[in-house]
């Protein structure tokens, strides 16, 4: 679209009152001009958008498809208008604009503050954050029904639900292997192959992506380690490193911060092992603007 294409208020207002009015005479009556006036606007909008936005049925002017998701926005915008000036001429606070954001338990905590963080920063006091951690079934189920804007999980869409969701990857990275000073010493030394028998806390059941993907990894390298402790919840599990308890699996892209919140050390990384990230939203829906926001900046530190 051109500027001298770009939607002009006017026309948009003009557009609004036929819709509601179902007729170009009735609308012209309201806003004091002649229907000629008006016919001539909204045919000006048509052309700047590219689609006829009402059909004729009888004697009613009954909006297109195209119309009524032009006309859903020009309500919105003209909302917003005298939201602005209510705001400006101190009658109502600024509104908050609130983002809910469901996150799956297998998912590093960290990662889904650093993918949050741009938006809740850019969109600071003005921005209500609920965010839930939960299960990729419960969380989905709740994403589909309404309840949430989107859902930050490791896996793709499940088959069965492609039809209503869709997905978007934010981030993917390999993993590192990190543990206490000692045993990160002891266990360095001729990696991969020092795993065998190594004390090891798996983040994630064995059936799941990422639980897969290093039992692979383990047996291509012919490493059975000893799993001391199934911990799904990341923050415990980086707990029970610092402890000592064994071996930790994160993904390399926050490995720095990790290893320095927890006092731990690099045992070795796994480049062949990825840790991916998506967001899924409802498909056909128009998205949260901050959820659009969050799908084109990704992972952004």
């Amino acid at each position: 679209m051109t500027a001298a294409e770009r939607i002009n208020f006017k026309h948009l207002r003009y557009f609004v009152e036929v819709a509601r009015r179902g007729s170009v005479t009735t609308a012209a009556r309201t806003l004091f001009v002649t229907p000629q006036t008006v016919s001539s606007q909204v045919q000006e909008l048509e052309h700047s958008i590219g689609q006829p936005l009402f059909e004729r049925i009888g004697r009613r002017l009954v909006l297109t498809p195209a119309g009524g998701i032009a006309l859903d926005y020009a309500n919105t915008i003209f909302a917003l208008g005298d939201e602005l000036q209510s705001v400006l001429g101190g009658t109502r606070h600024p509104r908050t604009v609130s983002l809910r954001i469901g996150a799956t338990d297998s998912v590093p905590k960290l990662m889904t503050v650093t993918i949050l963080n741009a938006v809740v920063s850019r969109h600071r006091g003005e921005l209500e954050l609920l965010c839930h951690e939960g299960t990729p079934g419960e969380l989905l189920g709740r994403l589909a029904a309404g309840e949430f804007d989107g859902v930050i999980t490791d896996a793709p869409v499940p088959p069965n639900l492609t039809r209503t969701l869709q997905a978007k990857l934010l981030a993917e990275s390999g993993i590192s292997l990190v543990a206490t000073p000692a045993l990160a010493t002891r266990y360095a030394r001729g990696f991969p192959a020092s795993l065998e028998g190594a004390p090891f806390l798996s983040g994630s059941s064995p059936s799941s992506l990422l639980g897969q993907a290093l039992e692979v990894w383990f047996s291509r390298h012919d490493v059975r380690p000893h799993v001391v402790g199934r911990i799904d919840d990341s923050a415990l599990l980086k707990g029970f490193a610092q402890l000592g308890l064994g071996i930790a699996a994160v993904p390399t892209a926050i490995e720095k911060p990790v290893m320095r919140q927890h006092q731990l050390k690099l045992v070795g990384r796994i480049g062949e092992v990825r840790q991916s990230v998506f967001l899924i939203r409802a498909r056909g829906r128009r998205p949260h603007p901050l959820v659009a926001e969050i799908e084109t900046r990704g992972m952004t530190p």
